[in-house]
């Protein structure tokens, strides 16, 4: 990447907003699928760098072919995972969710090659919800905090290729329904995917991969956004040879800051996303924090 100048936004981002009934099937279900969020070039040049990425990482920590293969912070790797950061067909829904008031916390390649090869990697399939320690900490009922987008890379359809499984509607639960792992509950989803769709889901769903017992390899890409307040995941700050190839609003994205106060208490100059925006669907086209809705008053003790 060295030398390269990168720059996040255009106005074809504008055409992908969050529609009123894509932003209701997401606050109802906890999940948004996005046909094709991927052109195949696009998605041809994820996967040599997947490819590329996978075999200097199952040679530096001596993974066996069947063995599963998870790298951190991967955009730091290769263009064509920074690309992703500010990627069109989904970032602005992301957007329309969080707000402008957001950067990457995570991008985390999954390479999950079939079981049959004998890999040592594979854990079996736990339902969860996103953040590690927030989910332990944060009362309940918790907030959303962080939404995640996947990239399928390859082809998850049937049963045998460990596509991701979701229980729809349960973002809105502290744990996962008893029921849950009764062969017989028809309350799971199989989010089949072809390659080059992307998911878009709350942190807060239950969720758990499938079984990968086919014949192909599955590669999918994890891209996780957060408000700026919370600590990112996978990095403490990115390098800073990196930024200054960025422009503003993907600085932004990467975690940068203009001062010192600016993640709790943002100035104009550490979120150029919000300037980026209000430009083009002004000051009353912007999102609408919680707090900014009616509120509920408590009712006084007689």
């Amino acid at each position: 990447m060295e030398g390269q100048f990168f720059e996040s936004l255009t106005e074809a981002h504008l055409r992908h907003a969050l529609t009123p009934r894509e932003l209701a099937a997401f606050q109802r279900d906890g999940y948004l699928v996005v046909p094709g969020a991927l052109d195949e070039a696009t998605r041809f040049r994820l996967l040599e760098a997947t490819d590329r990425l996978d075999g200097r990482e199952r040679q530096r920590l001596e993974l066996g072919r069947g063995d599963m293969m998870s790298r951190f912070s991967v955009i730091r790797f290769d263009p064509a995972f920074l690309e992703l950061v500010a990627w069109a067909p989904t970032v602005p829904k992301v957007w329309d969710i969080l707000g402008w008031n957001i950067q990457l916390y995570i991008s985390h390649l999954v390479v999950y090659p079939p079981e049959t090869w004998g890999g040592q990697q594979c854990r079996a399939p736990v339902w969860h919800q996103d953040s590690g320690r927030p989910v332990l900490e944060l009362e309940r009922p918790a907030p959303r905090l962080s939404v995640k987008v996947a990239y399928w890379l390859t082809d998850t359809h049937g049963p045998d290729r460990g596509a991701m499984e979701v229980i729809p509607g349960s973002h809105r639960l502290d744990a996962p329904p008893p029921e849950c792992d009764d062969p017989d509950w028809d309350g799971r989803l199989l989010l089949e995917a072809s390659p080059g769709d992307a998911v878009i889901f709350d942190r807060r769903i239950w969720h758990r991969h499938g079984r990968n017992s086919s014949d192909v390899v599955r590669k999918a890409l994890f891209f996780g956004y957060s408000y700026r307040w919370l600590r990112a995941l996978d990095y403490t700050a990115m390098p800073e040879a990196l930024l200054e190839r960025c422009d503003p609003v993907l600085r932004q994205l990467l975690g940068d800051g203009a001062t010192e106060v600016g993640w709790y208490q943002p100035q104009p100059e550490d979120v150029p996303l919000r300037a980026w925006l209000a430009a083009r669907i002004g000051e009353e086209g912007l999102w609408q924090p919680p707090s900014s809705q009616p509120q509920q008053r408590l009712t006084p003790r007689e």
